[in-house]
Parts: C-alpha cells; sequence; structure tokens
C-alpha cells in the first residue's frame, strides 16, 4: 500500500494557490515549453523552434507562465530569454507523466 507523501493537511490557501498553479500548466504547450527549458534557458525564438509553434503562440505560453512566477525573464534589446524559477512545477510534471506512462 502506498503511503501518503504529505506530511502535514494542506491550508485552504494552499490547496486554491495549488488549483491555479495547476491550471497554468495544465497546457499541452506549456509543458512542452517547460520540457524544453530544463536543457537551459532559452529566447521566444529558440524555445518556440525546440517544441515546434510560432513565435506568437510560444510567447504568449511563456508570458502566462511568467506571471504564475514559474518562470523569470530578462530582456537584452529587443530578445527576452526565459528560464525557469520553480523546479517544483517540472517536478510535478515529472511525477504525473511517471504514473500515466507513454501510452
Amino acid at each position: 500500500m502506498r503511503r501518503d507523501p504529505i506530511s502535514r493537511p494542506l491550508s485552504e490557501r494552499a490547496i486554491e494557490l495549488t488549483a491555479e498553479r495547476l491550471r497554468v500548466m495544465a497546457e499541452p504547450n506549456r509543458i512542452a515549453l517547460l520540457e524544453a527549458l530544463r536543457e537551459g534557458e532559452g529566447s521566444v525564438q529558440e524555445l518556440a523552434d525546440r517544441v515546434g509553434l510560432p513565435h506568437q503562440n510560444a510567447s504568449h505560453h511563456l508570458g502566462i507562465l511568467w506571471r504564475a512566477g514559474v518562470l523569470v525573464r530578462s530582456r537584452e534589446s529587443s530578445t527576452t530569454t526565459y528560464e525557469i524559477a520553480d523546479w517544483s512545477a517540472c517536478w510535478v510534471i515529472e511525477q504525473i507523466a511517471d504514473e500515466v506512462g507513454d501510452g
């Protein structure tokens, strides 16, 4: 029998914040972008190319992840670069992917 890995009950605030973070991550393009960022930081165009998205679409999803605090970004001239700020998002994705398998 599996043991519950959570050692304490979650507060109502923690439940709401967790649900919001999961809603942000629950989009295939965002998961793909996070997977691409595991290799290291990248500009919007680099990340769009890595996952096969149009620049504008990648920029939209990266902005959502950034506003949620999952990513940090920096600007140099007209180039915006993103990197992972909250690695727990990748950990959650990895845990779920391990449970559901490849199909």
